[in-house]
């Protein structure tokens, strides 16, 4: 994958984050991973289509995606409501939506998202078919996530 669309996803999920949690945003590492993915307590997957094709996962534990949620919705989240539920999906669309707009600045257009699913419980397969998937490690004040990328360029 080249390093142009991995800096577009790590560019969409650290502004997405930095702007939806008002504090700045660590990236810990990178690193690929050829194995299936297992999921972390709660999962955004967000598919990609078009001339970018494969997926974006958004994976925490679950008192990081409860913190995050709180913020988002400005409750507390002690569990995750609806609406807790509803804005993680959207932190995933954030980060996934952003990050396509990184991409068509690097002239690589024709690229949508799917509609978020919202994975909760650890230990869930995940298939990249056949794409390898790397993962940005991130810190916020909120908590440690992993944005895992795993996408192919077509030809224009």
């Amino acid at each position: 994958m080249k390093a142009e669309v991995l800096n577009a996803f790590l560019n969409g999920a650290t502004n997405s984050l930095t702007r939806e949690t008002n504090a700045p945003v660590r990236r810990l590492g990178l690193h690929m991973d050829p194995s299936d993915q297992v999921s972390d307590e709660v999962t955004v997957y967000v598919a990609i289509v078009g001339r970018v094709r494969g997926m974006v996962l958004v994976g925490m534990p679950a008192v990081t995606a409860r913190d995050l949620a709180s913020t988002m919705v400005g409750e507390p989240q002690k569990e995750l409501t609806e609406m807790g539920f509803s804005a993680i999906a959207e932190l995933g669309n954030l980060i996934a939506g952003g990050a396509l707009i990184e991409l068509e600045h690097a002239g690589i257009t024709n690229c949508d998202i799917t509609p978020p699913t919202i994975m909760i419980g650890r230990r869930s397969r995940i298939s990249t078919l056949g794409l390898p998937r790397f993962i940005i490690p991130l810190s916020t004040k909120h908590g440690d996530l992993n944005i895992h990328v795993a996408v192919d360029v077509l030809p224009a």
